[in-house]
């Protein structure tokens, strides 16, 4: 594999909800840029916008000035000349173009538009690109791939190819296709066009991923990722997910910089208001969880029993669930005789409670029952509760002290549900997780002084949680 091409500041930002600003795009960039390292290319945005324009503008200038000028910024443009323009003018190393040639597309989308006007386009615009403005790098995109007849496919390909462009990308742009007929595809693709291919998956059916290594196995040499699966309905192939499995299935050298992913990856959630889904692979919250008791007392003795990632090599250490299915085992230095009250009463209240038990229950329990204080059992997942109220100033700029509130939150890798209420306060924030009174200090501490639109803030340790 040559490249990864990531899309999350493009891509990603047709996620539903998702706005990055500026400054965030700016950020998430060099992060993609460390992390996945000399293969990455970074398509940033959509410079012919004008309402994201400044967004890409400010990451290249960003490169500029920090002295990364090796960096691979793409601009993503229409088959249109005045969009490679824009997009030269903005500074980018090179540009994708992209057009669709689908019946479906060149009717309803493109205005009832003839499939050989569009080869002329697509051709025009590549060359153009490529000769006229002098794009080191030009990508052309054949949306809608997987809707058209494999005879067409290979004839648009042949046209973006001796038009210059350097890689042609085949997206499932429904996400309709399985691996099979995928990777038949990509494979004749490679066969008769030996141009480089890049593979651009969408998630609709959930194969994004699992087609990205059938295209990869069939020839392609690039593929397409996004920071959470971000993207259009479902979004595409993962970044983490993809290269997790294409180092330790596959052996392939992504270049990726594992540890980097667990910061970068809680950064885009803070700047997306999209936390990872807890049971997402890799990076979902609930990957490296091990609940039911035979799980615990197996891991415990060999984790190979229950896991074939390395956590370690992102940072990243396992947890155990502490309720009503937990191995004794997780109660490894209590005498004997104590251990199977503890145990009794841990199920007893992980039942009635109807959930699992945070660190300061199980805690509370063993000194009550064993007296032993805490730190005598193994390391139990999540800590505490808290809310905080704010109250600000009316005319506060409520989308930047949301976003601020949730990157405070996520530097610290802790969830927050942020309301809008009425009454004496204005926003409630609701978040699971603190590690204890002082980091939760910190974390308000610094939300307070990072916005000056916060009036007052009332914080409260949340005891308990009934459902």
């Amino acid at each position: 594999m040559d490249r990864i091409l990531d899309t999350t500041l493009r891509e990603g930002e047709q996620t539903p909800t998702v706005y990055f600003r500026p400054d965030e795009k700016c950020i998430i960039a060099e992060m993609l840029y460390r992390t996945i390292g000399r293969k990455a290319l970074l398509e940033i945005g959509q410079p012919y916008s004008p309402e994201y324009r400044e967004g890409v503008e400010a990451v290249v200038r960003h490169f500029s000035e920090s002295g990364l000028s090796d960096a691979k910024l793409l601009g993503h443009c229409r088959a249109v000349k005045e969009d490679v323009d824009v997009a030269w003018r903005c500074g980018t190393w090179g540009v994708t173009i992209y057009m669709a040639a689908s019946p479906d597309h060149l009717l309803y989308k493109l205005n009832d538009l003839s499939y050989e006007a569009a080869l002329r386009r697509i051709a025009e615009v590549i060359t153009y690109a490529k000769n006229s403005v002098g794009f080191e790098f030009v990508e052309y995109t054949l949306e809608d791939a997987t809707s058209l007849p494999i005879d067409k496919v290979i004839q648009v390909g042949e046209v973006a190819r001796d038009a210059g462009a350097d890689v042609l990308k085949v997206p499932d742009t429904k996400g309709q296709m399985d691996f099979d007929n995928f990777k038949a595809l990509v494979s004749t693709l490679a066969r008769e066009l030996h141009v480089a291919l890049d593979l651009h998956c969408h998630n609709d059916r959930g194969l994004a991923v699992a087609n990205s290594i059938a295209g990869l196995k069939a020839g392609a040499t690039g593929v397409n990722t996004t920071v959470l699966g971000l993207g259009e309905r479902c979004g595409i192939a993962d970044l983490a997910t993809l290269a997790e499995d294409l180092e330790s299935l596959y052996h392939v050298e992504t270049g990726v910089d594992f540890r980097r992913l667990p910061e970068l990856y809680a950064f885009v959630s803070a700047a997306s208001g999209i936390p990872p889904s807890p049971g997402a692979p890799v990076m979902g919250p609930f990957a490296r969880v091990h609940k039911a008791g035979p799980h615990q007392k197996a891991v415990l003795r060999s984790p190979v029993t229950y896991e074939t990632i390395d956590w370690s090599r992102y940072g990243l250490e396992r947890e155990y669930e502490f309720g009503a299915m937990q191995s004794k085992e997780l109660l490894a230095g209590i005498p004997d005789e104590k251990r199977a009250g503890v145990m009794e009463a841990i199920r007893r209240l992980s039942m009635e409670k109807g959930r699992p038990l945070r660190a300061p229950e199980v805690y509370r329990l063993l000194e009550e029952i064993a007296g032993i204080k805490s730190g005598a059992v193994s390391k139990a997942n999540g800590s505490t509760g808290a809310v905080v109220f704010l109250r600000v100033r009316p005319s506060c700029d409520e989308l930047s002290l949301v976003k601020a509130v949730r990157k405070e939150f996520m530097r610290h890798s802790i969830p927050v549900r942020i309301r809008d209420i009425t009454g004496e306060w204005d926003f409630l924030l609701d978040a699971w997780g603190v590690a204890s009174p002082e980091q939760l200090d910190e974390i308000t501490d610094h939300i307070r002084r990072g916005n000056k639109d916060i009036l007052e803030t009332s914080t409260s340790i949340v005891f308990d949680e009934y459902r």
